[in-house]
């Protein structure tokens, strides 16, 4: 049973953002701290075991439904002298364990990380008088943590506060957004758009999944989240600004028109304003800017361009559009394959979410690899989706570069998406979508439209991580992995039957050039910032299938494996053993050179540990300049491992 289940918004919100933030203090090895250990609960001091009355016994059934898998863990901890240099991965001798030195926290063995918070289980905290004092809030227990974790020094950098501040304002939009599940469980589509729609919807509810502050955009006030944040499904109306050509760079030159997201009558009226003011057509572009955008970041910093009459900043407010899950993306209220991206210059993540020309071209680059890694492949022809996302313009006058930060916040592109978005026999699911837990119900139901037994949502989900591998790794022989976690890739059914993947966003396509080149695929000259590390080129295979175990995998795959496990009460080690057979045989029979299989066979399943995308560390040790997403890789917990 979900225990996010019968709560309160903001009792949903502090608890999913506190077991995001504990397994990921966790996973990260800040907890437990330095020099300490965890102690079997059934043998720590009575006095601490009466603070968790009732666990042994939750334990067991938890057990029972966790940890059936067919890990041989309990045979890995009869070998005391085991050793590890990483405490995550260290062999799990307990069933409960209790941190009892500073902080006070009770974990059980996991299964997609070695060790993690038992959920809802109260943290404590020591006070000086020895004492221990309950806390309840992420913001405390983060700050408890840290604090004990990080030397004076480390803990005062300005990261640290920016990533507790952001904790607390996850929680805060969290809960603002779970308003919205009882009118989202209500709202019943009539068409292959509304569904995908209300797809996008769901997927904000919890954002990027198990990272404790990704629903905190930092810039948005309450009533902001309410008005643009896409779990409200409230239509924006656009605004337009008037740029002088020249100080504008485009993607595709004979490509379409920003005007051709508008109906003839509202083109009518932006041209009636532009004759009005003494505009052209030839010389100014009309380029649409988000509603708060315009307020907050182009009316005051673009006031010299203003001045000037390089930017004028038009009355005309049309143009109606929801919010997706990615906030940058909108899609129009009337049904149309065509969808903005805009900047709305928030931080998440550590990241402004501007759209910057230098991204615009890498995916240009990106998409046209992709498109020549598809064509390698009969299958893929058939299996695989694009959104098309040549069609862009960004302000970028002669003065300035790639990577300067001033004119990454005025920028436009359309998104084509394929037409059957809007065929009825088609469902195109944002995968994050199917990673929520709505309170007791799921997606998966609604779309089928009726309750599902065990067996029908265990061959759903075998369909999905088949399909999945299937086509991420006949992707990889070539030397290409898209965005794959689950923003930003859709799952395409058609008649309720898994058919392939929608992709989209091709900016950040990764390669290994020596697969590229053995299918005669040009390197596709990405844009890097200089002395800056990038994630595009990789330049080893292991180095590329970390993407796969991670985006892939412990953050798409995983979110998908827990709501479906917590909704439909099928043990989650069902799950991971379905994503294990189906990696297997699809490593199995894609053609890679027979070395290069066995490698990959090692890192994926035979490794005791496996690379991890770090979520936390990154964003402590950033030095609060706005700029690329904070980002860092360790080790961690191999799923897979059997010992």
């Amino acid at each position: 049973m979900s225990t996010l289940i019968q709560c309160s918004s903001r009792q949903a919100a502090e608890l999913r953002v506190l077991s995001d933030l504990m397994n990921c203090l966790l996973a990260e090895q800040l907890l437990p701290l330095e020099g300490q250990s965890f102690v079997e609960l059934a043998h720590a001091p009575a006095q601490l075991r009466n603070l968790y009355k009732g666990y042994e016994a939750q334990a067991e059934k938890s057990t029972e439904k966790h940890h059936t898998h067919h890990h041989m863990v309990d045979e890995q901890n009869k070998n005391e002298n085991s050793s590890s240099e990483n405490k995550s991965t260290a062999a799990v001798a307990f069933r409960l364990g209790l941190h009892t030195e500073g902080v006070l926290c009770l974990v059980e063995k996991g299964v997609r990380q070695a060790i993690q918070w038992v959920p809802g289980s109260p943290v404590f905290v020591m006070k000086a008088d020895g004492r221990w004092s309950e806390i309840s809030t992420p913001v405390e227990v983060a700050r408890a943590v840290l604090q004990r974790a990080l030397s004076p020094e480390a803990y005062a950098q300005p990261g640290v506060a920016d990533f507790l501040a952001s904790v607390n304002m996850a929680v805060e939009q969290y809960a603002l957004g779970w308003d919205q599940v009882q009118s989202l469980a209500e709202c019943t589509p009539k068409s292959a758009y509304e569904w995908f729609v209300k797809g996008e919807r769901i997927a904000a509810l919890r954002d990027r999944p198990f990272h404790p502050s990704s629903k905190a955009k930092i810039g948005f006030s309450a009533e902001d989240v309410t008005a643009y944040a896409a779990e409200f499904g409230k239509a924006i109306r656009l605004r337009w600004v008037a740029i002088k050509r020249d100080a504008v760079q485009q993607g595709c030159e004979d490509g379409m028109s920003i005007l051709d997201v508008l109906y003839d009558s509202q083109r009518e009226e932006m041209q009636s304003e532009y004759l009005r003011r003494g505009l052209s057509m030839e010389a100014y572009l009309p380029m649409p800017v988000h509603p708060w955008q315009l307020e907050h970041v182009i009316l005051p910093r673009f006031t010299k361009e203003i001045v000037e009459g390089t930017i004028v900043v038009l009355d005309t407010q049309i143009g109606d559009v929801l919010a997706t899950s990615s906030l940058r993306s909108m899609a129009q209220t009337a049904e149309s394959a065509l969808m903005l991206k805009l900047p709305v210059s928030v931080l998440s993540l550590g990241a402004a979410r501007y759209l910057p020309v230098v991204k615009l071209l890498n995916g240009l680059a990106g998409e046209r690899m992709l498109r020549q890694a598809v064509a390698c492949d009969e299958t893929l022809r058939d299996k695989v989706y694009m959104c098309e996302e040549q069609n862009w313009w960004g302000y970028m006058p002669e003065s300035m570069g790639l990577f300067d930060d001033h004119p990454r916040h005025l920028a436009a592109q359309i998104r084509v998406y394929p037409a059957e978005l809007l065929d009825d026999a088609y469902h195109i699911v944002p995968m994050a979508a199917l990673g929520v837990n709505l309170d007791g119900h799921h997606l998966l139901s609604e779309i089928v439209g009726r309750e599902l037994s065990t067996e029908h949502v265990l061959n759903f989900y075998s369909d999905i991580a088949t399909t999945f591998y299937d086509i991420v790794m006949r992707l990889f022989k070539v030397g290409v992995v898209p965005e794959i976690h689950g923003q930003n890739c859709c799952l395409v059914l058609r008649n309720n039957q898994v058919k392939g993947l929608l992709f989209r966003d091709h900016d950040s396509v990764r390669l290994h050039q020596p697969y590229l080149d053995k299918h005669g695929i040009a390197d596709p000259a990405y844009h890097i910032r200089p002395g800056y590390s990038n994630s595009l080129y990789n330049d080893t295979i292991e180095k590329l299938i970390f993407y796969v175990q991670s985006l892939g995998t412990q953050v798409n795959l995983a979110a998908i494996m827990e709501a479906l496990s917590e909704v439909y009460n099928i043990p989650e080690t069902e799950f991971w053993d379905i994503t294990e057979q189906a990696w297997r045989e699809v490593l199995h029979a894609v053609q890679l050179p027979e070395a290069d299989r066995a490698a990959l066979a090692r890192v994926i399943f035979e490794s005791e540990t496996w690379p991890v995308k770090l979520v936390v560390r990154p964003l402590l040790e950033a030095d609060g300049v706005p700029g690329a997403m904070p980002s860092g890789k360790g080790q961690g917990w191999n799923p897979f491992y059997k010992g």
